[in-house]
């Protein structure tokens, strides 16, 4: 009975000495961390993209101006707003055929990533002359896009912007 006694002894110990050895649970070694975001290539990445979709734009290419678009994506300029890509698209496809002559340039000026890495937003200003060089002038305004990254992909998913009025003289 007595060499019993002290296996069980030694077991018991043996579990507890173990235990003191173990490091606490606040002290176990950390998870491995998500890989760092490299914000520089992520803004690089948004520039490059609304620079294809300005080409687009331009080239009036309506699948490929779409394609940087998220499906509910919200376009609010001067006051009209449409929701999601559909509504977006047919905006697109009337101001096309109302100005069959119209031109667009824009230029980013600002873009912040997240530390995520996972939403963005871009500042820039844009120029349209709806007429082309036709007798009406051009008029100039603001934006902002914020962008979020779908499926490893960055896409708009809020498109706003302002024409900057004039003073009168």
């Amino acid at each position: 009975m007595r060499s019993r006694a002290r296996y069980q002894f030694l077991a018991i110990f043996t579990i507890f000495a173990l235990a003191a050895c173990a490091p606490p649970a606040e002290q176990a070694e950390p998870a491995l961390a998500e890989p760092a975001v490299d914000i520089a290539a992520e803004e690089q990445t948004i520039r490059d993209s609304s620079m294809q979709w300005l080409a687009a734009e331009q080239g009036r290419d309506l699948l490929t101006v779409m394609s940087f678009m998220d499906a509910n994506v919200v376009s609010i300029f001067d006051g009209q707003i449409h929701r999601g890509r559909a509504a977006v698209e047919a905006a697109t496809q009337a101001r096309w055929a109302a100005q069959p002559d119209g031109t667009i340039e824009w230029v980013t000026n600002s873009v912040k990533v997240a530390a995520s890495g996972d939403l963005a937003y871009e500042l820039g200003s844009w120029t349209t002359d709806p007429d082309g060089p036709a007798d009406s002038a051009a008029e100039t305004g603001e934006f902002v896009c914020v962008w979020k990254k779908v499926d490893g992909q960055w896409k708009a998913v809020v498109d706003a912007g302002s024409t900057i009025k004039k003073p009168k003289a």
